[in-house]
């Protein structure tokens, strides 16, 4: 997978290639790296990487238009921005520009490459704290966090797998009832056993009972 790391911070930049490259999950060919706006839109051009690690605050133009006109000329490549922005407004921004997720620099070590994986897959990945901020609320009952929490986290193809591990089918009844390969049905287990922090077996049920995704009635 051909990766592109953009953020003016050389050590920064070190720290993520030694994450990447130690991952087991996934291989990663960093092919460029650029150290503001501008030469990150100059070699997305030249180099066309498969996704791009975009940091917001940089020299000479900031990741969230660097972001828009890389979008606009290579709509192709997927771009995950990186910062240590909580705000709301430099999420729903990046959205806008054309990025397909947010993740928050404190927690580089554990989310990034679920993010990458989850937005190479087509989906969108938000760091799950921030998720509130795009229904414009800003203060949020745990009760109403958990519920947006559930109803974002996983995408309607991973509540489905979920629902039937949870319900006790062996991965090959599920790709059979999915139309999918066993292969794939193990990736989205270990997805979304990444996702909900789920360790074994039990996890998943207790979580997929308590956020509605099977009922005492199935």
């Amino acid at each position: 997978m051909r990766i592109m790391l953009a953020d003016d911070h050389p050590v920064f930049r070190s720290g993520l290639k030694s994450i990447l490259l130690a991952s087991e999950k996934l291989r990663f060919d960093i092919v460029c790296e650029a150290e503001n706006g501008q030469e990150a839109v100059d070699l997305a051009l030249e180099m066309e990487p498969d996704i791009i690690i975009m940091d917001i605050n940089m020299p000479e133009k900031d990741g969230i238009e660097a972001t828009k006109i890389i979008k606009e000329k290579l709509p192709d490549i997927k771009v995950l921005i990186l910062t240590m922005y909580t705000d709301e407004a430099y999420l729903k921004a990046g959205l806008k520009a054309g990025a397909s997720g947010y993740v928050l620099k404190r927690a580089v070590d554990t989310e990034l490459v679920s993010a990458i994986q989850t937005v190479l897959n087509g989906e969108h990945y938000i760091y799950p704290t921030l998720i509130p901020s795009l229904y414009g609320k800003t203060i949020l009952s745990e009760t109403e966090i958990d519920q947006v929490h559930a109803e974002e986290l996983l995408s309607p193809r991973e509540k489905e797998v979920l629902k039937f591990i949870a319900l006790g089918y062996t991965q090959k009844e599920i790709s059979a009832e999915l139309f999918i390969s066993i292969k794939t049905v193990d990736t989205y287990k270990t997805r979304i056993m990444e996702k909900i922090g789920a360790k074994r077996k039990s996890n998943i049920v207790r979580y997929a009972l308590k956020y509605g995704i099977i009922t005492d009635k199935d």
